[in-house]
């Protein structure tokens, strides 16, 4: 039974992959398809974030033509096409939070945070490349799904349903991410102190 769960997850892949294809081709009709295949999916991801059907509506359509104006940025070799629309989904929809949060604290008269000293934020970028410079040296599968729930903010449900890979295989492969970065950062500290 799991050999046609994957076989038909590899067909599913490819299937989408090709229609990216046609689109980065231009035919029309394969924005349509994908569309079709995608709406539903875009839509969810856009509600749970936002909390807002009318965000989510104006999100589904603002990702649907960031993917027909930008279908060359789309890399079969990093992954699926599911996960490449999911992943602009969820950046729509976090974006769309982010101004509202911004919006309420201006109308509210809440003072923004401080900024950080340059020291505070040294600290912050040095501490961001050792992460990705661990994160890249993750297998290629364990760094998309790093990249998808840290970075994309993905539930490990929604970056296993994007990836077209089992719920217990995104765990297992997170687990295992999770301890070679762990270990790879604390070897770097003991290096740096």
């Amino acid at each position: 039974m799991p050999v046609r769960s994957e076989s038909r997850q590899e067909d599913t892949r490819a299937a989408d992959n090709a229609i990216g294809l046609r689109l980065r081709q231009g035919d029309e009709a394969a924005l349509a398809e994908l569309y079709d295949r995608f709406s539903e999916l875009v839509f969810g991801i856009a509600v749970r974030v936002t909390r807002n059907r009318s965000a989510a509506e104006d999100i589904t359509q603002a990702v649907f033509i960031q993917v027909w104006e930008h279908a060359s940025r789309f890399d079969a070799n990093r992954g699926s096409f599911r996960a490449w629309i999911t992943t602009l989904a969820h950046h729509q929809s976090v974006d769309w939070v982010r101004r509202e949060v911004s919006h309420r604290r201006l109308s509210q008269g809440t003072d923004p945070e401080p900024l950080p000293s340059a020291e505070d934020e040294a600290v912050r970028k040095h501490i961001i490349e050792r992460v990705q410079a661990a994160v890249q040296r993750l297998p290629v599968p364990q760094q998309v799904l790093v990249r998808l729930a840290y970075y994309e903010g993905c539930t490990l449900v929604e970056a296993a349903e994007a990836l077209g890979i089992p719920e217990g295989t995104a765990k297992s492969r997170m687990r295992s991410a999770l301890r070679r970065l762990n270990s790879w950062l604390a070897e770097d500290e003991e290096v740096t102190a």
